[in-house]
């Protein structure tokens, strides 16, 4: 017989490009009660997953809309996608990361009405912020990152171990001039957060700066690519941000060395990649020029997605391609 939903505890995990959402998922994962089944349901700004990819690599239940963002897809993609989720995996608790590029509201509004409003309980949302890019006007004036704060109950300064001081008083005078006040201001490192926060209160009163920003249309596909592993890799646009993806067939083998060397020198905004190499799988992850690898589980297949805002992006393919072998014999 089929299960009832309702009242199924729902957390919006939101951040800015870079942020650090999806370590802060894993990490929270790793918290989980034990017996408890959590879903994740991922949206991405391009039209290749990663960071489903991740999750999966990492055991996680996890459900993907990619190709644009939550408010501009929120909809019946969206609501199919949760309904699946919910009645494939029947889980204790929803975690949703809508991309970095994405407004919230949208998403909001239509979990806490209409159908989804017995079926979600929703709790507390958690916003991470880079507190260095609060001196910096392109983030600063930016409509999403200002309403991902504005928006959120839980507002985090993630990399504190890269911030001075100045960095963490914006983050405060920030925080201050939020009404209502936030439940919780903290800092921490690596994106790690405290699961006592997810069953706090949600705000409802909590308003949106734009609350008209990144209508429907924002978001468009250029399919203007070719990889010659890949017969049309993604190249989306909105924002001023370019997001290029491919994913790669099975028997695709990188290069460790010279991969990671490529995409440590690439000035990108967001690199994330799940690569299979002659040293075995790795997550491939970078933001603000610093690059963590990290190996992973065995994944379908090798795929990377890449965020930027600059223009010079037809030498990505061949430059990927001069990273490929033709064996991973080598791997472990």
């Amino acid at each position: 017989m089929p299960r009832e939903f309702t009242n199924i505890p729902t957390n919006m995990v939101m951040g800015f490009l870079g942020a650090g959402k999806t370590t802060a998922i894993l990490n929270l994962l790793q918290q989980k009660p034990f017996g408890e089944k959590w879903a994740v349901l991922v949206n991405e700004f391009g039209q290749v997953g990663i960071d489903g990819a991740i999750f999966a690599a990492s055991g996680a239940i996890v459900k993907e809309v990619a190709g644009g963002c939550l408010c501009c897809a929120v909809g019946l993609p969206f609501q199919i996608a949760v309904n699946r989720l919910l009645t494939e995996v029947e889980p204790d608790r929803l975690l949703i990361e809508p991309t970095g590029l994405g407004h919230p509201k949208r998403v909001f509004d239509m979990l806490a009405d209409g159908y989804f409003r017995t079926v979600l309980d929703m709790r507390a949302s958690i916003c991470l912020v880079d507190p260095r890019k609060l001196s910096d006007s392109r983030y600063t004036s930016h409509e999403n990152f200002v309403d991902q704060i504005a928006l959120s109950d839980v507002l985090v300064a993630n990399k504190m171990d890269l911030a001075d001081q100045a960095a963490v008083q914006r983050l405060n005078c920030w925080a201050e001039q939020s009404h209502p006040p936030k439940i919780v201001v903290a800092q921490t490192v690596q994106g790690k957060l405290d699961i006592a926060w997810l069953d706090l209160t949600r705000n409802p009163e909590r308003r949106a700066v734009f609350p008209n920003a990144h209508q429907t249309g924002a978001i468009h596909q250029i399919p203007e690519l070719i990889l010659t592993h890949k017969d049309r890799p993604s190249l989306n646009e909105a924002d001023g941000y370019r997001s290029f993806g491919a994913v790669f067939p099975e028997q695709s083998c990188f290069d460790y060395a010279r991969t990671a060397d490529f995409l440590s020198q690439l000035k990108a905004e967001r690199i994330k990649g799940v690569l299979l190499t002659n040293k075995g799988w790795f997550i491939f992850n970078a933001a603000d020029g610093l690059m963590t690898i990290a190996q992973c589980k065995p994944s379908a297949n090798s795929r990377i997605e890449i965020v930027a805002r600059q223009n010079n992006w037809q030498d990505i393919p061949s430059a990927l391609n001069r990273c490929i072998i033709n064996s991973c014999s080598d791997s472990n």
